[in-house]
């Protein structure tokens, strides 16, 4: 796989580069130390994904996803962050961001996220997935009252994992109405994949009985 990597410290380059290479699960192909000389990069070189520091200077690594997915979207983008925030998260997923790494991963997340991208997946980090369901930063579905009924039924057979299909039965609508229903709770709630909207249901307590 082609990547180019982008981060602020020439340092922190050096040792993901010789941990690629080592690995032998990537061809870093360019390196740049802001934004816009990374995406200059991307124009020219046309990897298959950027490896991109989320606070990179000059032009950040949101809005150097943001422009990759608007002008180059077969470049997958996956961030890297050292103190990641939901909201950033949340963002990065919802424009289309093929992964989130913290900078405190295991060397062999980044061979899982690199294996995901080369099957067209999303890969979070665990620190990120349970970053974004930490209770603190939820607002309580009692409370927000954001979902509908319909939604709530989803969420619940979600959380007794149930697959798509399953829950199409179980509730007399087609598979597509589900999907649909998933993708606008993920939207609703600021979430990204089943996992989450799994541990969500059981965390928030959902009737496992509603029907």
């Amino acid at each position: 796989m082609k990547l180019v990597l982008a981060d602020g410290q020439s340092l922190v380059r050096a040792g993901i580069r010789m941990l690629l290479q080592s690995e032998g699960q990537a061809e870093v192909v360019g390196e740049a130390g802001d934004g816009q000389e990374l995406l200059a990069l991307i124009a020219k070189l046309r990897p298959r994904a950027a490896l991109v520091e989320l606070d990179l200077p000059v032009v950040n690594g949101l809005d150097v996803l943001a422009q990759a997915r608007r002008h180059y979207p077969e470049v997958a983008v996956l961030l890297l962050a050292a103190r990641p925030e939901p909201g950033q998260v949340r963002s990065a997923l919802r424009q289309g961001a093929a992964g989130f790494l913290t900078k405190q991963a295991e060397p062999q997340e980044l061979g899982l996220a690199l294996r995901s991208i080369e099957k067209r997946q999303t890969y979070i980090s665990p620190a990120v997935s349970n970053l974004l369901l930490d209770r603190r930063d939820q607002t309580r579905i009692e409370d927000a009252a954001i979902l509908t009924h319909r939604q709530r039924q989803v969420l619940t057979l979600i959380g007794k994992g149930k697959s798509t299909k399953e829950i199409a039965a179980l509730l007399g609508v087609s598979v597509k109405t589900v999907e649909t229903h998933r993708a606008r709770l993920m939207q609703s709630l600021g979430l990204y994949g089943t996992n989450a909207l799994m541990r969500t249901a059981l965390r928030w307590g959902l009737d496992t009985h509603e029907h």
